[in-house]
């Protein structure tokens, strides 16, 4: 009676619709028996399974062949195998994805059982679970971050490759909390703490984005982005967080480029300040009671051209430094029929804005009375502009010749006034006004510690 109880008992199981089941000869490795359920999975009719020679290389994919291999040596060593996830293949190509377990029957040493569950939907999760994480790494990556992961209970810290690249700490090395605390800057410190604990701070919760400082081991300043957020467990009222994960990003070459746009807008407003204060001197000098409107507005509308040709020249520059050659022939391009007349030489010195502007404005006075009065007044008329820098001193002469008789004005103008001062006032040196006979002479001196 037990024993027919004990049949009844396995029979039962091995018509189950619960898992699939098929019993194979090892002697001659073919399957002699199989339930519902194991030819529903293998899409196969009890004909085309049962008795089949080497059927198993029709049905078990060649890359599972070593894993299936040992899956039976264990059974055969111990009586059962560990669970193999692998694919058996239908008829029509479909693949499936089962579990199977390979077991022994006790007192049957011929006989192998094989259990197969079909685990398609797990499969696809994983699939799904996969390829988030993929496309999760690809952002990660493409975003240049790290990911952090700060265990709140045990103090673990587990730290990406990129995430301590930004660190600049030992990929092949563990991370604790106190390198992280000690890497930020002490300016920052009490700030990124007091987000940590709002963050996991149950009540409170923060997501904040933060941007803080890293002081790496060679001691060079690194900008972070920091994104977290804290996971929590326990019912409601009690619940307690457990893990700070976030993503890190360096943010250096962001913050540099701020930097350098704040200076260049504190820059321009220096600039356009002083831009101005040099265009209110040109109209309060040109307007004067005692010129003519016509000739008052020439005078100005002279100067304000001479002056945008410089800003011109200095904005293909970068507003950097520029060559004393190139700003020279910019300003007398107008009152040189060819450059025959104005004859230029020195060495290739170049201006700082602020000296170009001014040397521009000097240039321009000196070709316009030149013009109105000396030597480039008169057709035979020309003049020689040189300049040298030795030991770190700069000198510039104009000197002109062929033109009319010279001599000293009976007043002083603007333009004479700025010849005086402007230059030599910007470059804390000397400038001399001669007026003999033969025509108008101005020179400057100043000690620069490099060329200007």
């Amino acid at each position: 009676m037990a024993e027919r109880l004990q049949d009844s008992f396995f029979r039962a199981l091995f018509h189950s619709p619960v898992v699939g089941i098929a019993v194979v000869d090892l002697d001659r490795l073919i399957v002699i028996d199989a339930n519902d359920l194991m030819l529903e999975i293998l899409g196969r009719a009890r004909d085309e399974l049962l008795n089949i020679p080497e059927i198993w290389k029709d049905i078990v994919l060649p890359e599972y062949a070593e894993p299936n291999a040992r899956a039976l040596e264990q059974a055969l060593e111990r009586g059962y195998s560990d669970p193999l996830i692998k694919h058996y293949v239908r008829p029509s190509g479909e693949r499936v994805p089962v579990r199977t377990i390979f077991g022994r029957v006790p007192d049957y040493p011929e006989r192998l059982v094989v259990f197969a569950s079909d685990v398609t939907e797990e499969w696809q999760q994983r699939q799904q679970a996969a390829e988030r994480e993929t496309r999760f790494n690809v952002a990660i990556s493409a975003a240049q971050q790290g990911v952090w992961d700060y265990n709140v209970e045990t103090g673990e810290m587990i730290y990406s490759e990129r995430a301590k690249e930004i660190y600049g700490l030992p990929l092949d090395q563990p991370v604790t909390f106190e390198q992280i605390r000690d890497a930020t800057h002490p300016d920052d410190l009490p700030n990124t703490h007091a987000l940590l604990l709002r963050a996991i701070d149950p009540a409170v919760r923060d997501r904040s984005s933060y941007e803080y400082r890293i002081v790496r081991p060679d001691g060079t300043i690194c900008w972070a982005l920091a994104y977290g957020e804290a996971v929590f467990v326990g019912p409601p009222g009690q619940e307690r967080a457990v893990r700070y994960i976030g993503t890190l990003q360096d943010i250096t070459d962001r913050k540099l480029a701020e930097r350098r746009q704040q200076m260049l807008v504190a820059e321009l407003n220096h600039r356009v300040k002083n831009t101005l204060a040099v265009v209110q001197s040109f109209a309060h000098q040109s307007f004067t009671q005692d010129r003519a409107p016509e000739a008052a507005r020439a005078s100005f509308e002279a100067r304000l051209s001479a002056l945008a040709s410089t800003h011109d020249l200095l904005t293909g520059e970068g507003w950097d430094v520029i060559a004393i050659a190139d700003l020279i022939r910019s300003s007398l391009a107008a009152h040189d029929d060819g450059g025959a007349r104005v004859e230029v030489d020195g060495p290739n010195v170049r201006l700082i804005p602020k000296t170009a502007v001014t040397m521009a404005m000097t240039l321009h006075e000196l070709a316009t009375n030149s013009t109105k009065y000396g030597a480039l007044s008169q057709p035979q008329g020309t003049v020689q502009l040189r300049w040298t820098y030795e030991d770190g001193v700069f000198r510039l002469r104009w000197v002109e010749s062929g033109g009319p008789p010279c001599a000293p004005p009976q007043k002083f103008g603007f333009g004479t006034r700025m010849l005086q001062r402007a230059l030599a006032t910007e470059l804390g040196g000397r400038a001399t006004l001669d007026y003999p006979h033969s025509g108008f002479t101005f020179a400057i001196e100043a000690a620069v510690a490099e060329p200007i």
